[in-house]
């Protein structure tokens, strides 16, 4: 029976321990990690209030959206005009599409219901420093909505255009009232009507506009089931339960089952959240426990092929999110080996290019990757063909995962012989993790 290594890196532990399993696959060890792992809550019991400009929140939830607040509409291609279409709108006794046009629509009366989002900005002043004190809610589009089919009146003919060009966000108004449009219609099975002035929709399906388009009002309540936080925070605290709260704000958070009210500058989390992860001036703040299984047997690779170490991999504490520092490859055989390196999950990837977009210096959101021997980038291993495709070991963990990525071995890079080589992981809150890997190219 072959016997599978289990190597562990734990923040603060000086080295690997190897714990053979023996009899077990890599891929059975994977089913008993992640039958260990399910139901096990995640993070640290936290809660924070920050304050700063901009505050910017990503992240997997909802938000109930009542008036007051503005529709503040991306123009959207191709003429340029500033669109929103609501589907299976009821207006009085009809019910089709309605249509508005404007840049800033306000919503005066009733609610939109729950509206997915992806990004949330606290600001008190617009980037050309006007004070500008608002909530900015970016909508989470609804996949797998196809656009309504209707025909549109001949002096809205480019807004079928946009329509295709829009994003379908499910709503679920109720007495909703709309003003500030420059001129509307409802589109039905028998025909069309002007809108002027205002509109009152009693229920809708969808709301469909174009992807820079934004929820704007002066608070709002976030439930996330995933979130990250982070900005420029100048005053406030993070206390979490179980570990030291830093001295200074945090330049990000990143937690599960949080309720956040947001309001313009501010941020704070109402009642206790998980805390998976704290960016801080020294660094992260959760430490991680990282475990990695492989079979330890020598793998045979053809002169002009490639063979896949498959590794399995866990966060073992369930506390943190482990994040990737450095990866390295050495020994007489690395220039055959290569790892894929997957880009950070959505959630802290679209934080940090939207802190990087505000212009906002974070202690650590971007966390650079330090890599000095061969690897494979996401653009080349991405092509690969069927089943013989590599799996990413990611930047960015989430604690409690369970997954797996491969070691890969070309045998086109070195002459026939036998080889050996390290692929060594060192993590930012994880000890360093080498993997041996032992191959002969024939």
């Amino acid at each position: 029976m072959s016997a599978v290594a289990v190597l562990v890196g734990q923040s603060g532990c000086g080295g690997s321990d190897e714990n053979p399993e023996e009899g077990l696959t890599p891929e059975q060890l994977q089913t008993r990690w992640t039958s260990e792992h399910a139901g096990r809550p995640v993070g640290h019991a936290a809660t924070f209030e920050l304050s700063g400009s901009p505050l910017i929140l990503t992240t997997q939830g909802t938000a109930r959206v009542d008036a007051p607040s503005t529709l503040v509409t991306g123009a959207s291609f191709p003429d340029g005009k500033y669109y929103v279409f609501f589907a299976e709108a009821q207006v009085g006794a009809q019910t089709g599409l309605l249509l508005l046009e404007g840049e800033r629509i306000s919503v005066t009366a009733g609610t939109l219901g729950a509206v997915a989002l992806s990004k949330v900005t606290a600001r008190t002043h617009r980037e050309d420093g006007s004070a500008a004190p608002a909530v900015e809610l970016k909508t989470r589009m609804d996949s797998g909505v196809s656009d309504p089919q209707v025909t549109f009146p001949e002096d809205w003919s480019l807004a079928q255009k946009a329509l295709f060009f829009s994003d379908p966000v499910a709503i679920q108004p109720s007495g909703l009232s709309l003003s500030g449009f420059t001129r509307g219609v409802l589109v039905t099975a028998s025909g069309s009507t002007a809108i002027s002035g205002s509109v009152k929709v009693d229920s809708a399906k969808h709301m469909y506009w174009y992807t820079t388009s934004f929820i704007e009002n002066q608070a709002s309540v976030i439930e996330s089931s995933r979130f990250a936080l982070g900005g420029a925070p100048q005053a406030g605290a993070l206390s979490v339960s179980e570990l030291a709260s830093p001295p200074l704000p945090p330049g990000g958070v990143v937690g599960v089952q949080g309720r956040v009210l947001v309001q313009p500058g501010s941020a704070r989390s109402e009642g206790s959240f998980q805390l998976t992860q704290a960016m801080t001036e020294s660094g992260l703040l959760v430490p991680a426990e990282v475990q990695v299984a492989f079979d330890k047997k020598p793998l045979k690779v053809p002169q002009h092929g490639r063979e896949l170490l498959t590794v399995v991999y866990r966060e073992k504490s369930l506390r943190g999110d482990a994040v990737l520092g450095d990866l390295q490859v050495t020994g007489s055989g690395k220039e055959a080996v290569r790892v894929a390196i997957d880009k950070p999950e959505t959630l802290v990837g679209d934080l940090w290019d939207a802190v990087e977009d505000a212009g906002i210096a974070g202690p650590v959101l971007a966390v650079p990757i330090a890599i000095v021997t061969p690897f494979v980038a996401i653009g080349e291993w991405i092509s690969c063909l069927f089943s013989t495709c590599p799996q990413a070991y990611p930047l960015w963990m989430k604690a409690g995962t369970v997954s797996r990525f491969h070691v890969i071995i070309q045998g086109d890079k070195l002459p026939a012989g036998t080889y050996a080589a390290e692929v060594t992981l060192t993590g930012r809150n994880y000890a360093p993790i080498t993997i041996p890997v032992h191959f002969t190219i024939e």
